[in-house]
């Protein structure tokens, strides 16, 4: 278990005094899949330095397993980071060593006996799935197999925590749904807790079981990936959960959607797991007279099953009408905001 308590991280300059990261207090379970998500400068990627303390806090405890990182000495930190590898946003790989030699060095690093070290990368090397690719270099490899690497260098010394500082951040989306699909798998056979560092809410959705949303150095907002996508009280949290497919905020479809139909209501309905695949609206409008228009759809999967959002237009209704049809969809467990 990774635990934070009250950490805050202040850099001093010649002017004034930066507040990176604020008061945070967090816990992390051991096996889930846990999200950081916010913009650039929240202080995120700083967060996950602390954990590791390649970055002292200025203040609080870390805690990882019970034991109170910034009392070990130097020797006994240097072993417990053995236990947590780090992924990074642009790799970091030695441009001079082979697919191999990079998932070695940590290894080397470590002493471990040049035979341990072929068994263990080969069979990382497999795992990551870069079979017959061990002996090209970096530049001969996709930004996909780069980071392929850097996942397996990450797990050579077998850690119990996995640091994931914006690891999708620089590949394309076909790429980014490989990595995590790689990083879920890596979660559920070897039962490593990972941490994901991003500003991407498809990352966090995609593969995420918690979350938490931080801004200006401090959490706005914690709970599971479902509770903060249905119910989204941050406004920093409202502008992740993204529109259905032109990546515009909750409140632009809306303004949007207002302008383009003025008359009538708007609705914003949200289904979660197996309501997604239920006749619900087409159930609901079979109790009244008027026309239901479709204007905005999409469903997406997350770790507790698929998310979707539809955006409907009601209109030359009765007030009494639109209640009965809004009722039918709450009562079949959707959430409907009148817009």
């Amino acid at each position: 278990m990774i635990e934070l308590k009250n950490i805050t991280k202040v850099f001093e300059t010649k002017e004034d005094q930066i507040h990176a990261v604020n008061g945070v207090t967090l816990t992390i379970n051991d096996g889930e899949i846990f999200g950081i998500i916010g913009y650039s400068g929240a202080g995120k990627s700083t967060l996950v330095r602390i954990i590791n303390q390649l970055e002292r806090q200025s203040a609080g405890d870390v805690i990882i397993d019970g034991r109170t990182m910034q009392e070990l000495s130097k020797k006994e930190l240097n072993l417990a980071r053995q236990n947590m590898g780090m992924i990074f946003q642009h790799f970091n790989l030695l441009w001079s060593r082979t697919v191999r030699g990079n998932i070695e060095l940590p290894l080397e690093l470590a002493g471990v006996g040049k035979d341990e070290r072929r068994r263990r990368s080969a069979e990382l090397i497999h795992l990551v799935g870069l079979d017959g690719r061990e002996n090209a270099y970096p530049s001969e490899l996709s930004g996909g197999q780069k980071q392929r690497v850097g996942i397996a260098r990450a797990l050579a010394n077998n850690p119990k925590i996995l640091l994931c500082d914006e690891a999708t951040s620089a590949l394309d989306p076909d790429t980014t749904d490989q990595i995590l699909d790689l990083l879920k798998q890596i979660n559920e056979d070897l039962g490593i807790t990972i941490v994901m560092i991003t500003h991407q809410m498809e990352v966090v959705q995609r593969v995420c079981s918690r979350m938490a949303v931080m801004s200006d150095g401090v959490i706005v907002e914690e709970g599971t990936v479902r509770e903060l996508f249905e119910h989204p009280k941050h406004d920093v949290t409202r502008r992740f959960v993204q529109n259905v497919d032109d990546h515009s905020t909750i409140e632009e479809l809306a303004e949007s959607l207002k302008l383009k139909y003025p008359d009538g209501q708007l609705l914003r309905l949200t289904f979660t797991g197996d309501a997604t695949d239920d006749a619900l609206i087409a159930n609901a409008i079979r109790k009244v007279s008027f026309p239901v228009s479709i204007v905005a759809s999409n469903i997406t999967d997350s770790v507790s099953g698929p998310y979707g959002v539809t955006y409907l237009h009601l209109y030359h209704g009765r007030d009494e009408e639109y209640n009965i049809f809004v009722n039918s969809l709450v009562t079949d467990g959707v959430k409907a905001e009148v817009l």
